[in-house]
């Protein structure tokens, strides 16, 4: 395993090909207690992401603050590890912890500023639909 220094290359690379209105621009998420919680992760065209939680309408704005690239073998794609801050009303509310090689998402974790909580997501692969994410009686809206 190679490690290489920090990366400033788009996440969007990471998910093949990430433009707006692809398969590749949004992944669906479930985790917490019995997974419970449902997101919708969308990566943008300028770099940046959003998630927003089913249930709610509203959209949080993701800034990456640090991405680590790993060469795992030398025929496979690069393990991409990244960080991505929540702010509201110009405050830290939280961090995504996230691990993508190519197009998987391979671990996304959350952890609340407040008191360190930490939730752990998995890929929810039956709730993605072109449009976005649906989840039976929790849409996001």
């Amino acid at each position: 395993m190679v490690r290489l220094a920090r990366c400033t290359l788009p996440l969007l690379l990471l998910a093949g090909t990430a433009s707006a209105g692809t398969a590749q621009d949004h992944r669906c998420l479930s985790g917490g207690r019995n997974d419970s919680i449902h997101l919708e992760w969308r990566w943008l065209e300028d770099g940046q992401a959003d998630v927003r939680y089913a249930g709610h309408h509203e959209r949080l704005l993701l800034r990456r603050v640090s991405m680590e690239t790993t060469v795992l073998a030398e025929d496979r794609p690069y393990q991409f590890d990244s960080v991505w801050e929540e702010r509201i009303n110009g405050r830290l509310n939280g961090r995504y912890l996230l691990s993508t090689q190519g197009a998987l998402v391979l671990d996304l974790s959350y952890e609340r500023t407040r008191d360190g909580r930490r939730t752990t997501f998995h890929d929810d692969v039956e709730a993605w639909q072109e449009d976005g994410c649906h989840w039976p009686g929790r849409e996001v809206a």
